[in-house]
């Protein structure tokens, strides 16, 4: 996707902004308004540029930072036509900067309550289906693997980690041990509720190929897994978040989670102990596999530009 970017800026370093921000071939529109910006305050200049030089961009930008307060947003334009760039275009890159994925991993891995009560449906869905048939049983992962936000605050520990960011860090690693444990505690509940109910005895697990999958993985199981930790920092550092429901079906995180639970209140500390395990490891695919990615990603294609923050 194609970028508009808008700066307000002190007007002493208008000048020099409009400058340099004309002199990049992949800005394809470059305009200003005078004295437009309250807060800041100052003028206003808006880019619109290819997504290729998007870092480049904010590299200027953050020239002119030191000289007093700015604001920059971004955002992607849904189609960009000029005649004269036709093939420029057409050959853009699909590259998200390092701001606007940040930014959605913090959104969306953020520990509030819509993200508990997701990761509450999320797991509720796991248990039932690991004790289903075994055609609901994937249906019911899959769905559980997409509603519960248990991928995205893992990756927002991968960034902080690749960014050395001790903040990011923390507010991840709080995201991370508050969601999980909710699954866990919901599996242990759900278990109860459902062996109240006359299903998910021991002969329901030993059955349950979904079961035997979390805690007995097989070589092709973590294959999977760890091409799911891939692909999903690949989508989100890119624009292709309409397939990351693949990448979060491919790891185990959520019936792992769950599962955990149900060992704890069944009495089965082996069947949790397990779980835990499989957790663990998935988290730790995402990590190395996907701060890979985006190490990879960050010195290849945005040529370690620091973030504006």
């Amino acid at each position: 996707m194609h970028h508009t970017i808008e700066i307000a800026v002190p007007t002493e370093t208008t000048e020099t902004l409009l400058t340099e921000l004309e002199a990049l071939e992949g800005v394809l529109a470059l305009s200003v308004v005078r004295g437009a910006s309250v807060k800041p305050a100052g003028d206003v200049v808006t880019v619109h540029a290819l997504n290729r030089e998007v870092d480049a961009v904010l590299a200027v930008a953050e020239k002119v930072q030191r000289f007093g307060p700015m604001s920059v947003s971004t955002g992607e334009l849904q189609s960009l036509i000029e005649p004269q760039a036709t093939r420029a275009i057409d050959d853009d890159i699909d590259e998200s900067p390092w701001e606007e994925f940040e930014r959605g991993l913090r959104h969306h891995g953020r520990l509030n309550h819509n993200y508990l009560v997701l990761m509450v449906l999320g797991a509720t869905i796991a248990v039932a289906g690991l004790f289903s048939s075994p055609v609901p049983q994937a249906l019911a992962l899959a769905a559980a693997g997409i509603i519960a936000p248990a991928f995205e605050p893992v990756a927002k520990l991968t960034l902080g980690l690749v960014r050395g960011s001790w903040y990011a860090i923390s507010r991840a690693f709080i995201a991370v041990a508050g969601g999980y444990v909710v699954m866990a505690l919901v599996g242990a509940l759900a278990y109860l509720l459902f062996h109240r109910l006359g299903v998910g005895g021991p002969e329901s697990w030993a059955e349950s190929e979904g079961v035997k999958t979390v805690i007995h993985p097989t070589a092709a199981d973590w294959f999977i897994s760890a091409g799911g930790a891939t692909a999903g920092l690949v989508i989100i550092t890119a624009y292709r978040r309409a397939v990351l429901a693949g990448a979060l079906i491919a790891l185990a995180l959520v019936p792992a989670a769950a599962l955990i639970g149900v060992g704890v209140a069944a009495g089965e500390v082996d069947m949790a102990l397990q779980a835990l395990r499989r957790v663990g490891l998935d988290m730790l695919m995402v990590i190395v596999l996907g701060g890979a990615v985006v190490v990879l990603k960050q010195r290849i294609i945005h040529r370690n530009r620091r973030p504006l923050t």
